[in-house]
């Protein structure tokens, strides 16, 4: 007599998808256990005529009918039903390899030649139509595991993914010398084409990664335009950093002459003279420098702008403007032979041309300027 009551139950292990048990022909009153994140599906005479989730499941009149009895004699106490339970794991099955089985021909979208590429990743997969998978995929093979199901794809990925792969990386933003910085955009957009592809088989595409791209090293065109991106972005760099030294250049030597500026100042707040007085200097010592007539008007423009850095500029303008009106003595030796107009002009320009410095250096106002050249004018 056959067993009147069994347990059926999963024995295989989490990397199978598909597992069939090896209790087969059992009766009403079987108990049938599924665990969680699994489902069963009962067969008779190759029908699926049921799913079980998890849980403890007595399997009775429904599933099986109760007209073993009757039928069992002529076949020698064997029922004429033939019974099975196959068992579907939907728990997520990751690190599931992919890989193009040769390269996939493009035209590189930036600098527009072509190019053939492979690519190779990871995906994980999930049962979400037991049924569907079943029926499609296992036949009558016992069990299905990831391997097994990987050999089952490789032909249907190689359709899919090759197709896919060369139309987004062709219609892509980011050429062939960014893709390594774009993997996730890739992959997502990979994954998104072929959700539709496996959900035919009943199969969730959970995830998909684009994890190495195989380019055409070696290749002459290849490497000739890898040659001119690299240069292309090494020649804008190189600008920017000129740029970039010119301006640093330009702020040191501005700071430099702050500094510079800041010490020479506190110099004559040490020393007790200002800017007004150093270019008086300057004057002094081009007045001292000219040679016009090297005689005592010319001394005594230096002297008394000599003198007035230290005591005023009062005497120095005084003594410009004498030499320019004195009386002439008739007695003296130097004085016999009376000066020329010519003369009188040239020492008019000399002293006027020295009045003007000192206008520059700021040691005379214009309206002081003026005045001394109206004095120069009447003296004449």
């Amino acid at each position: 007599m056959a067993d009147l009551f069994k347990i059926v139950k999963y024995e295989g292990d989490n990397s199978t998808f598909i597992w069939r048990s090896g209790v087969e022909d059992f009766n009403t009153g079987t108990q049938l256990i599924v665990h969680e994140s699994q489902e069963a599906i009962f067969f008779m005479n190759g029908q699926a005529l049921d799913l079980f989730g998890p849980g403890r499941h007595t399997l009775e009149t429904q599933n099986i009918p109760l007209i073993r009895k009757f039928l069992s004699k002529p076949t020698n106490e064997q029922t004429p039903f033939h019974c099975q339970v196959y068992f579907i794991n939907k728990a997520e099955q990751m690190s599931i390899k992919w890989g193009t089985d040769s390269q996939v021909q493009y035209m590189e979208p930036t600098y527009k030649f072509p190019l053939k590429i492979g690519a190779s990743g990871e995906m994980s997969l999930r049962v979400e139509d037991s049924r569907k998978l079943l029926v499609k995929l296992l036949g009558t093979e016992k069990s299905l595991d990831k391997t097994g199901l990987t050999q089952m794809f490789r032909v249907f990925l190689m359709a899919k993914v090759k197709p896919y792969l060369a139309q987004t990386m062709q219609s892509s933003e980011f050429g062939i010398f960014e893709v390594d910085s774009h993997m996730g955009e890739l992959s997502t957009n990979l994954h998104k084409q072929l959700i539709p592809d496996f959900a035919d088989y009943g199969l969730s595409l959970e995830r998909f990664f684009v994890t190495t791209i195989v380019k055409p090293d070696g290749d002459k065109a290849y490497e000739s335009f890898q040659d001119i991106h690299i240069r292309q972005y090494a020649d804008v760099a190189n600008a920017q950093l000129r740029q970039q030294v010119g301006i640093i250049d330009q702020q040191t030597s501005a700071q430099k002459m702050v500094i510079e500026s800041a010490a020479m100042a506190q110099k004559r707040a040490q020393e007790g003279y200002t800017y007004q007085s150093e270019r008086a200097y300057d004057v002094a010592e081009k007045v001292a420098q000219n040679e016009g007539t090297g005689n005592f008007s010319s001394a005594g423009i230096g002297l008394g702008m000599m003198g007035g850095i230290a005591g005023g500029m009062g005497a120095m303008v005084a003594g410009i403007t004498n030499d320019a009106v004195a009386p002439v003595d008739l007695k003296s030796p130097a004085s016999t032979t009376a000066p020329t107009g010519s003369d009188d002009m040239t020492i008019f320009k000399q002293k006027l041309e020295k009045l003007k410095l000192m206008k520059d250096a700021g040691m005379l106002s214009n309206e002081e300027f003026d005045e001394e050249k109206k004095k120069m004018l009447n003296s004449l």
